[in-house]
């Protein structure tokens, strides 16, 4: 049986970004010459197209997509912070962890309370960016000033950039931290999978909640109060109902899946049918994801 080899991810100050002191070292890390590295790193938005995407509930969504060059090497840095020892609390994006894997660290709570941070990338400024880079991964200032400018558009991380994922998380990591000792202290599971925060335990107190928020909120970021949920013992957490016996998918993913089926019975067009077909089996593997049972839980 073909085994997936599993990446080697190393403490942050085993990172050879970590403490960086030349621009030299850091271009043969990015696989780019020197001169291009400085080249992107003063470029600003002329290295980006950017459009309005509608999604299907008809919310606007500002899309900043760099061009393939800028993008090459915000991958790059995307990958070598990715090699970084990720918390067990942060679930999106690590690899190996999923929406899923995110709620199944809730079943069987009491109470679920889940928060969204509005326009994550948007508030996530070049002077936070710069933070990391210089205080966290202690690169000298000008290493520093080059990935915050090559990660950033206009003072802010770029929606459309592989980069600002993970790179969104390290630049709040001194919040997020503190966020999870707080929830560790009251006796409570706290995730974070990229902007959907879920804290979770036997009793999710209000003055938990209120205190969480307030360090989200000193940041310079801020939560969508619309969009917080309290539950009971069940209750959606990224997409998938959380019980206490486990996870099951929403009823709306059942009777996508159900229409999904039907379509593919009663299209003729061969290339039509194909992608209905590639849709559906995706669907059908999320819902096999979601009803799996991890080992652990199977040994008991």
């Amino acid at each position: 049986m073909k085994t997936t080899k599993r990446r080697k991810t190393y403490p942050l100050n085993q990172s050879p970004l970590y403490k960086l002191r030349n621009h030299r070292r850091l271009a043969e890390l990015l696989k780019i010459e020197s001169k291009g590295l400085h080249e992107l790193s003063r470029s600003g938005g002329t290295r980006y197209a950017t459009w309005t995407d509608i999604n299907p509930s008809g919310k606007a969504r500002i899309i900043e997509s760099p061009y393939p060059r800028l993008k090459r090497v915000q991958a790059r840095l995307a990958e070598l912070l990715s090699l970084i020892e990720p918390p067990d609390f942060l679930t999106c994006p690590v690899k190996g962890r999923s929406y899923v894997s995110n709620a199944r660290q809730h079943c069987g709570a009491r109470q679920i309370v889940t928060l969204d941070v509005s326009s994550y990338f948007p508030s996530t400024t070049w002077k936070r960016v710069f933070w990391f880079f210089s205080k966290q991964l202690e690169m000298s200032a000008d290493i520093a000033w080059t990935l915050a400018s090559l990660a950033t558009l206009d003072g802010h991380l770029p929606t459309g950039s592989p980069l600002s994922p993970i790179l969104a998380y390290y630049a709040h990591q001194d919040v997020w931290l503190s966020v999870m000792r707080r929830a560790r202290a009251a006796g409570c599971t706290l995730t974070l999978y990229m902007d959907d925060l879920t804290i979770s335990g036997d009793l999710v107190r209000d003055v938990l909640v209120c205190a969480i928020k307030k360090d989200v909120h000193s940041a310079g970021l801020r939560l969508n109060n619309r969009k917080q949920r309290r539950y009971g013992n069940e209750g959606v957490v990224t997409g998938v109902i959380v019980t206490a016996r486990g996870l099951r998918p929403p009823k709306a993913s059942h009777l996508k899946l159900k229409r999904l089926r039907d379509v593919v019975t009663t299209t003729t067009d061969p290339a039509a049918k194909e992608k209905l077909l590639r849709s559906l089996r995706g669907l059908e593997m999320q819902h096999r994801q979601v009803f799996k049972t991890p080992k652990s839980a199977a040994a008991q």
